[in-house]
């Protein structure tokens, strides 16, 4: 059984994972994981986290605009990174991490995934991100309504 989260609810299904990427870089220190999968009922499952590991003292700017809580500084993970403008140190109790944001996308129709992945530009043009085709590359080679959608599209 697969589990997946969206904001604070979890998604639990049985089926199989297309595929998976990443944008993380070695220096990294916030980046988009995606994972695709297909449940036994057909469905299918997008799941993006946005992963930091930035953490952030008590008076920077985006303690406020993020609405980051207030953790010891002892429960940081090992791998936590002190934000660039604010600097915190270890001689401060309280720091506020940078939350994992969960959202997920279920739907019986591929082209529904196809159409989450999609930014635009400032000029309202449509364009797939270097993860995101990784992603639909891996998930077309085990799913052919995937790969319908994202080998072709039909212009009217």
């Amino acid at each position: 059984m697969f589990e997946v989260k969206d904001g604070a609810r979890t998604l639990q299904f049985n089926g199989v994972l297309l595929g998976k990427s990443s944008s993380e870089r070695r220096g990294s220190t916030r980046w988009i994981e995606f994972e695709l999968y297909r449940t036994d009922s057909g469905s299918y499952i997008l799941s993006r986290i946005g992963v930091s590991l930035v953490f952030h003292g008590a008076a920077c700017a985006l303690v406020k605009k993020y609405n980051l809580t207030e953790v010891d500084f002892s429960e940081l993970k090992e791998n936590a990174l002190e934000c660039e403008d604010c600097s915190p140190s270890e001689e401060v109790e309280l720091v506020f991490p940078e939350k994992y944001r969960y959202w997920a996308l279920v739907s019986e129709d591929p082209r529904n995934i196809l159409d989450a992945l999609y930014k635009y530009d400032d000029n309202g043009v449509s364009y797939l991100t270097n993860v995101a085709q990784r992603l639909l590359e891996g998930a077309a080679k085990a799913d052919s309504k995937i790969a319908g959608v994202y080998h072709y599209e039909i212009i009217p």
